[in-house]
């Protein structure tokens, strides 16, 4: 498959649904764990959206799954939670079944792969995010199974401010320099707030040069060992600490964008939050729920209270323990 590339993965999911031929009014079965930007080019294409609930693993719950589905159902989102591969033959069979499209969000996975195949090139259309791996300005992927360039206009590349460039150069040179300033400007940022870091919309935009360069010029290879080898440390430290890995185990071909946990209640949650900010380790909660599962007090609430994520980009037990 060949890639496109844009400066998110949500505008490359935009395409993406277009690429399809999706209409307005047709129906997309999306898990209600999910972060509401996801909603954004939806709500922009004019296409309606249906939750479906998950599991404590972040898998769908199959049997609720298949009570939800409608007659204007025309796609499913598969989502690659914190880089972690669903079981994608189940949804590629239960799409087959139901004659749905399968849209693969490997937003948080970005080097993956899973059996030789790498991941976002399983559905009939995926994204991927690469930006949150790298210190870039921006960067999203969409690869499309029936290729249909005509479908993705030209894009001026991603607009970067003179005050992004010079931060990008510091903190390049200097990689805890930014965790140093944000302690010494900044309070905590307000993770247990479920409503605290929502993000507009956005223009659509193609991705700068500098993004692409390091984006290819990136081992992924390399990357994906050295954040395995953090997750696992991270990994046996919470089992110490009496947390609860959303995942028995890691797969072995996967990149994890951070090391996901349940605790207790909200409470435990938050003096994880004071700790790793104490400690520059970066612990936060993930996502920015869409607002209506917030306001349903739903299950997805109550979960997002008990997760908490720990960044598998830097920092390590064995680094803050020295």
């Amino acid at each position: 498959m060949i890639p496109y590339y844009f400066s998110h993965g949500r505008t490359a999911l935009k395409y993406g649904l277009l690429s399809l031929g999706l209409k307005p009014g047709d129906e997309i079965l999306i898990p209600d764990y999910i972060c509401d930007v996801v909603l954004h080019p939806l709500k922009s294409l004019g296409l309606k959206h249906q939750f479906y609930p998950v599991l404590d693993d972040l898998s769908p719950n199959w049997d609720e799954l298949e009570k939800i589905v409608r007659v204007n159902s025309i796609a499913i989102l598969m989502v690659h939670y914190f880089g972690q591969p669903q079981n994608i033959p189940v949804f590629q069979n239960f799409c087959k079944i139901h004659k749905l499209f399968l849209i693969e969000d490997n937003a948080h996975g970005h080097g993956g792969v899973f059996e030789g195949q790498m991941l976002g090139t399983f559905g009939d259309m995926g994204m991927s995010s690469p930006r949150k791996h790298l210190n870039t300005y921006c960067g999203g992927i969409l690869w499309l199974l029936n290729e249909q360039p005509k479908a993705i206009p030209k894009f001026s590349d991603f607009p970067i401010s003179l005050r992004q460039k010079l931060q990008q150069y510091l903190f390049a040179r200097f990689p805890r320099l930014k965790n140093c300033l944000k302690r010494i400007l900044k309070q905590r940022p307000p993770f247990e707030n479920s409503l605290a870091f929502k993000e507009k919309e956005i223009n659509d935009y193609g991705i700068d040069i500098y993004s692409k360069h390091c984006l290819e010029k990136t081992d992924w290879n390399v990357l994906k060992t050295k954040k395995q080898k953090a997750y696992k440390s991270w990994q046996n430290f919470a089992l110490e600490q009496g947390l609860a890995p959303i995942f028995k185990t890691l797969h072995s071909e996967t990149n994890p964008w951070c090391f996901p946990a349940y605790v207790k209640d909200q409470k435990e949650a938050i003096r994880w939050f004071e700790w790793g900010w104490e400690n520059d380790v970066q612990i936060y909660s993930w996502p920015s729920l869409p607002e209506e599962v917030i306001d349903e007090d739903s299950s997805a609430l109550e979960r997002w209270k008990r997760i908490i994520c720990i960044s598998t980009n830097d920092s390590t037990p064995e680094w803050f323990c020295k």
